[in-house]
């Protein structure tokens, strides 16, 4: 059987940040051995913050990639774990409201904001609703460090994966 193609994309960097943990996460998550363990090409792609590139690369990663799951990971300061975004909107880009959720330790959001992370996840959403997610981390610390995220990330993307090829 062909291993289904996942693609995780996170953002360079931008504003005053030394490191986008966004990237840091998507960049060391071969290092968990998500591939092997549940049998994907892992497709990691560091995307410039620049609207622009978003509306260039989005369809382009779809349509090279014809992936079973696409995980856009984003930044946020307001974010203290793993936040998976519920909502994107089509329109107004220039809050994070949080609902914790299960034993990942991860939450719910159904306000990305209206900048370049939301606008990735609509993007992508109107290619495919049905194999897309946003993901918010937090800004890397001592208990938030990029290995560590990135084995709950591999949980999730492994959930999901179960999802869509039901």
């Amino acid at each position: 059987m062909t291993p289904k193609t996942i693609v995780v994309t996170g953002f360079g960097l931008f504003r005053d940040y030394k490191v986008n943990a966004s990237w840091e996460v998507a960049r060391v998550l071969p290092e968990t051995g998500i591939a092997e363990e549940l049998n994907i090409n892992l497709v990691t792609i560091n995307i410039p913050v620049c609207y622009k590139d978003i509306d260039q690369i989005v369809p382009t990663l779809w349509v090279q990639h014809e992936p079973a799951l696409m995980v856009h990971l984003g930044v946020s300061h307001l974010a203290k774990m793993l936040t998976v975004e519920l909502v994107a909107n089509g329109h107004g880009y220039c809050g994070l409201k949080v609902e914790c959720t299960d034993e990942l330790d991860i939450c719910t959001s159904r306000d990305a904001g209206r900048y370049l992370c939301e606008y990735i996840y609509y993007k992508s959403l109107s290619i495919n609703k049905n194999q897309t997610i946003f993901i918010h981390v937090p800004q890397l610390d001592q208990d938030n460090t990029a290995q560590k995220l990135a084995e709950k990330l591999k949980c999730v993307i492994g959930k999901l994966l179960e999802q869509v090829t039901k």
